[in-house]
């Protein structure tokens, strides 16, 4: 009898290994998505979270802050009645025959008002993440416009953030010895020391301020009255929150960038 070999049948398991790659792809590729999608939750959540702590509205939120509050860059108002005259204990830089003033309230304490001046990390890095071309209008704004006779800026108090007043008082009495406009930046580069005195008296010295000259002058309550006033005239001219500018009458609330402030003032130059 003729014997047949039986040779066992050999199984293709190519097409099911295909099907397992592909599933665990898809597995792959969904962990990674879920990944990034919690990973921008998570950096909203941040935002939001940091948003409060400073004052701002959220990433997602528009509109200006509350009254006495930060704004955080709510962009261009429609044009206000603002009543543009300037007194005599105004600080000022820039000529006097500009074709344009801005005035500009602010508070040493506010973080927005720092980031305006390019100053507070945490705060540029939040208003780049919403607008990557955003620029610090406040440098850009002196060096082109008041460094060549076009604007005079004004600076107001307002009490943005609530613990600048302090800080106010001693770059006003600073303001006496020409030193004003460096000590506000460096009080805005040490935003962390602004409620403390005799740090902002040692940034004060480290600029060469007579510290002796502004003692008196603190205890003389020299500038009260004014600070009273500012404050007075920022609720008239509808100031809700820090910062606050007005271009030849035109109000602008919030830090917004330079790219925003750059037409309004072209346009209010041509008259």
């Amino acid at each position: 009898m003729e014997e047949h070999e039986h040779t066992p049948h050999k199984k293709d398991y190519s097409a099911l290994f295909m099907k397992v790659t592909t599933v665990i792809g898809l597995v792959l590729l969904l962990t990674v998505v879920l990944q990034v999608r919690g990973l921008q939750n998570t950096m909203q959540a941040m935002d939001d979270k940091f948003a409060q702590i400073i004052g701002a509205p959220s990433a997602g939120a528009g509109g200006s802050a509350g009254a006495g509050g930060d704004a955080g860059g709510s962009g261009v108002t429609p044009p206000a009645t603002a009543d543009m005259t300037l007194l005599a204990n105004d600080v000022v830089k820039g000529s006097a025959n500009a074709p344009v003033t801005i005035i500009e309230y602010s508070d040493p304490s506010c973080p927005f008002c720092a980031a305006a001046d390019g100053e507070n990390q945490q705060v540029l890095d939040y208003l780049k993440r919403g607008d990557p071309s955003w620029e610090a209008p406040i440098p850009n704004i002196m060096k082109d416009y008041v460094a060549s006779g076009k604007v005079r800026f004004v600076y107001r108090y307002f009490p943005g953030h609530g613990s600048g007043e302090k800080a106010m008082k001693i770059l006003l009495c600073a303001n006496e010895q020409g030193k004003f406009w460096e000590l506000s930046n460096v009080i805005f580069a040490n935003q962390g020391d602004v409620d403390n005195e005799v740090k902002v008296k040692d940034l004060a010295k480290g600029l060469g301020v007579d510290i002796t000259k502004v003692d008196a002058c603190l205890a003389a309550k020299k500038y009260d009255a004014k600070i009273t006033n500012d404050v007075a005239l920022g609720r008239k001219m509808g100031v809700s929150g820090t910062p606050a500018f007005f271009v030849n009458g035109k109000s602008v609330s919030g830090a917004v960038s330079y790219t925003r402030f750059k037409p309004l003032i072209d346009a209010a130059i041509s008259g």
